[in-house]
């Protein structure tokens, strides 16, 4: 499959005429034939804020029975055509295609590749200098805020957090995976703004 995922983009870059071109192209291709599986996750979602005093309700009744509160949990949610892992389906079959993504993205393949004179497979922690690096950091910060931005008051500090993910991992992967890091965080700013809808205000 690596294989394929390697020609693809290889016929990308001769008709685009750059690698790194290709991979924004080949990262967008993947996430729009992945749109449905995330719609399914956005509607799991606007159910789960539905029923959320229902929900609460069966965690207050059965706090001390699991199991009951699982099931009550499973039957409710499965009337409404969801179920309680609906929102990771989506993230669990989009896994393979993004590893084989990444993998190719960290190969050597990408070597003497550049972008903006850096080449596709130095990494910033090893190239302190790196202009592209920094570039790459600093775009997944705003791509980061800007996720934050559109996170429900009262969500937890943790998931906060869990948004710079992305901008602690930049350094450490090859300029290629950067860019993939970034066309992808766009794509679900993006995403999430117009199916999720206006973003509640959130506190502090």
């Amino acid at each position: 499959m690596r294989f394929v995922v390697h020609h693809v983009l290889i016929w990308l870059a001769g008709g685009l005429g750059s690698v790194p071109v290709a991979i924004v192209v080949a990262t967008v291709l993947l996430r729009a034939a992945l749109l449905p599986l995330s719609l399914r996750g956005y509607r799991a979602e606007r159910v789960r804020a539905r029923l959320a005093p229902q929900l609460e309700e069966i965690r207050r009744r059965h706090g001390k029975e699991p199991v009951v509160a699982a099931e009550k949990t499973s039957e409710l949610l499965r009337r409404e055509g969801s179920g309680p892992f609906a929102g990771f389906v989506p993230m669990l079959a989009q896994a393979p295609f993004v590893w084989l993504l990444y993998r190719e993205f960290t190969g050597n393949s990408m070597h003497g590749y550049t972008l903006l004179g850096g080449d596709l497979t130095a990494r910033l922690v090893a190239h302190p200098g790196l202009l592209v690096g920094w570039g790459i950091v600093a775009a997944l910060v705003c791509v980061a805020v800007w996720n934050l931005r559109q996170v429900p008051a009262g969500t937890p500090l943790l998931v906060r957090v869990l948004a710079f993910g992305t901008v602690a991992v930049a350094p450490f992967v090859p300029v290629a995976a950067g860019v993939y890091l970034v066309t992808s965080g766009v794509w679900t700013a993006v995403e999430r703004r117009i199916f999720r809808g206006k973003p509640a205000p959130t506190s502090g």
